[in-house]
């Protein structure tokens, strides 16, 4: 039998046909970009990641390179945030050291915890942070993590109050609120350098001995998921570089020469700090446990009139936008993908973040405040919720919801338009009145509320 002749189809498919073909095509095309940027900024997650949180002391919003500083060079940092997450709106919970903290450790508003001030050296050296908290740390250590702190931890200077027996395996460091870097007295004339639970006579810059106890603890631990919180003393002061002349001397007489370059010191020392941070990250590619890491950085408050808070109003110890809204970066290599996000965010979300990320169980009588922003990190959808958060110090209170912040000096109120307004130059409480009521019932129902837990600070 003849195999019949083929000729070529002339008959072109119908309309819907040809629709549905270019519909197919465009979707197969968008599949595979999809697929190919996927694969380049995420892999498969580990459930046991390690975890490194650094902490700079009253670095100001406006005080790196990576947020537009003209005059401090910052390299390493730049390097976190330009191939990790840039945080544009987030916030310490304390506008001062010890609160902030508190916050970190615990999930927790500070006020919840009766750390509502600085624990001075002076005045509040049998008090610290109660030992029935639960923190970040000891979460971590029940989850088969190593855990250590190195820097400053200024949540109580008694040893009952000691890092390693809440939670941390080991602690090198200081437990005031600062010490000349290069001799480690307080501001009280106390020796504070620390091996544990005793005091170590180890000379050495602050800052560079935390980057060396640091980068001991993560080469002891570089085969074990390890949760490592650096306390960094700077750029706080004294301000002091290695070379600088002491400015304690454990002598109550002893009269330091007056320091007249502050705002030079200031940037040096911020460089020095960024020195360290790039070694950290050196030896976590050498180890080749860096794409297994996440590193946050972040500030505990706003700068002194020595730093910047610029583009915001306000500095330190006020509940103003530069009190608070501190930089704040993550990096995870091949997790995290480069972006810049304007998420309300606090120092007391890091706790859930973590123990999110770290698949680590949280007994069911511990009741975090912060909300975890895990998605971010992975990025997932993240669903903003307009929560209220809160501020308060001494005469000063603040409420934040959505685009709107209000704040309290002694008993006058002001609100702005954060969304129009970030530099709080013009209270809008009149001309919104009905949105100042609101916010005002929120702060005072918050602080009746925290109130009623006694301060230690």
């Amino acid at each position: 039998m003849a195999i019949p002749e083929l000729k070529p189809c002339t008959r072109l498919p119908s309309k819907s046909m040809r629709s549905f073909f270019r519909y197919f095509l465009i979707l197969i095309q968008l599949l595979l970009l999809v697929g190919s940027s996927y694969s380049q900024i995420t892999r498969p997650l580990t459930s046991r990641p390690n975890i490194i949180v650094i902490v700079a002391d009253d670095l100001g919003f406006g005080d790196l390179a990576c947020y537009g500083n003209k005059n401090h060079q910052t390299p390493n940092i730049d390097k976190l945030a330009r191939e990790g997450i840039k945080f544009l709106d987030f916030h310490s919970n304390g506008v001062v050291c010890s609160p902030t903290r508190a916050s970190l450790l615990t999930g927790k508003y500070p006020q919840s915890t009766g750390i509502t001030g600085v624990i001075t050296a002076k005045s509040h050296r049998d008090v610290g942070l109660d030992a029935n908290e639960t923190l970040i740390s000891e979460i971590l250590k029940g989850n088969d993590y190593k855990t250590g702190i190195i820097g400053k931890w200024h949540l109580g200077y008694d040893t009952i109050y000691s890092p390693v027996k809440q939670g941390f395996d080991i602690f090198k460091g200081y437990v005031s609120g600062n010490v000349d870097y290069n001799t480690h007295f307080d501001l009280e004339n106390h020796f504070d350098w620390w091996s544990n639970t005793s005091k170590s006579d180890e000379a050495g810059y602050t800052t560079d001995l935390i980057t060396k106890h640091a980068l001991s603890f993560i080469d002891q631990n570089k085969s074990n998921p390890f949760f490592l919180y650096i306390a960094h003393e700077a750029p706080h002061a004294p301000y002091q570089v290695r070379d600088s002349r002491p400015e304690r001397t454990g002598d109550p007489g002893f009269k330091p020469e007056p320091v007249t370059d502050k705002r030079k010191l200031y940037g040096q020392m911020i460089g020095i700090m960024d020195e360290g941070i790039g070694e950290i990250i050196t030896a976590l590619d050498k180890y080749k446990i860096l794409e297994n890491t996440l590193i946050l950085f972040l500030s505990d408050n706003g700068a002194t009139e020595v730093g910047s808070n610029l583009p915001f109003k306000g500095q330190k110890g006020q509940v103003w936008e530069g009190g608070h809204r501190i930089p704040m970066i993550a990096y995870w290599k091949g997790v995290a993908a480069p972006q810049v996000t304007d998420e309300l965010l606090m120092t007391m979300d890091i706790f859930p973040t973590i123990s999110e990320l770290t698949g680590s169980k949280i007994p069911e009588n511990v009741q975090l405040e912060g909300r975890g922003f895990r998605n971010i990190l992975l990025n997932r959808a993240f669903h903003s919720t307009e929560r209220p958060v809160f501020w308060s110090f001494k005469n000063s209170g603040a409420v934040r919801k959505g685009k709107w912040k209000l704040v309290r000096e002694n008993q006058d109120y002001y609100l702005y338009d954060l969304s129009k307004d970030s530099g709080e130059t013009e209270s809008v409480f009149k001309q919104f009145s009905s949105t100042a009521k609101q916010l005002v019932d929120l702060l005072v129902r918050w602080e009746r509320k925290m109130s009623a837990i006694p301060a230690k600070s």
